[in-house]
């Protein structure tokens, strides 16, 4: 019975910080441009800390059998959604930008979860703000180079056709299928 309740009280903390986190997104969005954009920068960087470690809870609740995957699913679903508004706000605010790099930067190193996600943020914010990775500061003519590798290597101009084709032989190939779960969920690609 007390392991119930302790059970209990953790649920109703975690869902008490997931509501406030909730509730300064929406303070954010709610203060007039110019005001206080430093004090917004910071609770944006507050946020975007609670969010990614939210984000772990809810994988461990998950593989200890706490959590279902539908209930996980949903929460990363929101999680996401969040962490997107908040790059969207980054892109725009180089200052902002500099602060959460860090944070996405440990995500990653922690490698807790898929880090592709992030190391996309990354990448998007240090080209849009030319902030410096590793000593090098990003370039656009990266981009230009990488398509360029990209045409070397596959011929994009055909590209539909050879998938087309691809997916034929696959049909035919007695190769195991994705599970349901793994069709539905968009981290399978």
């Amino acid at each position: 019975m007390l392991s119930s309740l302790k059970k209990g009280l953790k649920e109703r903390l975690k869902r008490r910080s997931l509501k406030m986190a909730a509730k300064e997104v929406k303070n954010l969005k709610e203060e007039p441009d110019g005001a206080n954009l430093e004090k917004a920068r910071e609770q944006t960087k507050s946020i975007l800390r609670k969010i990614l470690t939210a984000d772990d809870v809810v994988g461990m609740k998950f593989r200890e059998g706490e959590m279902s995957r539908e209930e996980a699913s949903k929460l990363c679903g929101a999680f996401a959604k969040v962490v997107d508004g908040i790059m969207l706000g980054a892109l725009k605010d180089r200052e902002m930008a500099e602060g959460i790099v860090p944070l996405l930067q440990e995500k990653i190193d922690e490698r807790k979860s898929d880090p592709l996600p992030y190391q996309h943020f990354l990448q998007m914010l240090r080209y849009k703000h030319r902030l410096e990775n590793d000593g090098e500061v990003q370039e656009a003519t990266e981009m230009a180079e990488a398509l360029d590798y990209i045409k070397s290597r596959l011929d994009l101009d055909n590209i539909q056709e050879k998938k087309a084709e691809l997916e034929k032989e696959m049909r035919k190939a007695d190769r195991p299928r994705p599970t349901k779960e793994e069709q539905e969920n968009q981290m399978y690609g």
